[in-house]
């Protein structure tokens, strides 16, 4: 190892499968989906250590720690990711029916949905031939699949690093749909003398002291939609924005339960007619696209993530689920396309309006983990 070089080496388990990518689609283990992982919480470490963050100065380390080919900051990253094996997913496409999440009912669809097309719709669809939801992959990561992760970066950055790899211990997933609680993993540091970065009793709405390092990672939520990107988790007047399920037997349960409440939180924001809308409705606020309501002014093209996080958790021999709203404003693009329609104070208040509805509603369904 080089000198004034830190070396951790992780163990890393997927508790949900993983729809990774791969030339040909095949659920591939490899670096880049880690490093982009990395990469992501990093940002949120960053940017809450700052007294006066920018953009520009966030862009400026990311590329010295990350590397770039980009203008005068062209350079090799700094920290290093290495898998034991490059390999293909165990979970093959012709025995996704073991997965076996329950049915969800949907009142606007007027029919019963298996939980796990409606969170992996896309990398999981309808086999019209067996009657159930099928793998539209060749396969994907499955459950309880285990690699080694290590990881070498300069000395100076460890206690960042330590700080993101926590992080991913805790809300880190993997993969097409993982917002929605796909790719759930577990890491554990295999490194001598270092403790789990995991700690269960952060699960326990009691146990404040085990969240008391998320705070130094969360603003005031309305505070957090002055930027239009995930920078940090939000809080309120109770706490974190952070919501935990009651323990359940399968995976699967945890999935179903979470589909149901995401189905709970879109559709209390009613539409009152088909699209194309002419004006911005309330539900285009979590996310965008919206199936058979397109906005007009922002056609087929524009996206809006959806800012909660799902994450399914292995804990004391059953899974729990974890939600996180991780605050942001709706993206510049989308805010310039209403300009002329929907002025800017009509559309904060109808933000601020939304997500404390949502709040409220996750706070009756679920454990508030202040």
């Amino acid at each position: 190892m080089r000198r004034n070089q830190c070396l951790r080496t992780y163990q890393v388990r997927f508790v949900t499968p993983a729809f990774l990518g791969g030339a040909d689609q095949s659920g591939q283990w490899r670096v880049p989906p880690f490093k982009a992982l990395l990469r992501k919480w990093w940002r949120i470490v960053w940017w809450n250590a700052q007294e006066r963050p920018s953009l520009e100065n966030l862009r400026l380390w990311e590329s010295r720690l990350f590397g770039t080919t980009a203008g005068l900051e062209a350079g090799a990253s700094r920290i290093r990711l290495r898998i034991d094996t490059w390999r293909q997913g165990s979970l093959r496409k012709n025995h996704f029916d073991n997965v076996k999440c329950g049915e969800i009912v949907h009142r606007e669809v007027k029919r019963k949905l298996n939980a796990a097309l409606y969170l992996g719709y896309g990398p999981i669809g309808w086999d019209k031939a067996q009657k159930r939801p099928g793998l539209q992959r060749l396969s994907a990561v499955g459950t309880d699949e285990k690699g080694q992760l290590t990881l070498m970066y300069p000395a100076e950055l460890d206690r960042d690093m330590t700080q993101t790899m926590r992080l991913l211990a805790l809300f880190g997933c993997l993969g097409a749909r993982s917002r929605n609680g796909w790719g759930s993993l577990s890491l554990y540091d295999a490194s001598q003398n270092v403790s789990d970065l995991f700690d269960e009793n952060v699960l326990d709405h009691k146990s404040r002291s085990a969240r008391e390092w998320l705070d130094r990672l969360a603003v005031p939520w309305i505070d957090a939609l002055q930027h239009d990107w995930c920078h940090a988790l939000g809080r309120d007047d109770k706490g974190l924005l952070l919501w935990c399920t009651d323990s359940r037997e399968r995976w699967e349960d945890v999935l179903t339960l979470l589909a149901r409440i995401k189905i709970h939180l879109r559709t209390q924001f009613a539409f009152h007619e088909q699209g194309p809308h002419t004006k911005l409705c309330e539900r285009h606020i979590l996310a965008y696209p919206v199936t058979n309501h397109v906005l007009q002014a922002w056609g087929d093209d524009k996206r809006s993530a959806n800012q909660l996080f799902f994450k399914v958790h292995a804990v004391g021999g059953g899974f729990c689920g974890l939600v996180a709203h991780l605050t942001h404003g709706m993206p510049q693009v989308l805010k310039r396309a209403l300009k002329e329609k929907t002025p800017e104070q009509d559309l904060c208040s109808m933000e601020h309006s939304v997500w404390s509805r949502v709040h409220e509603s996750l706070d009756k369904q679920l454990v508030r983990l202040p």
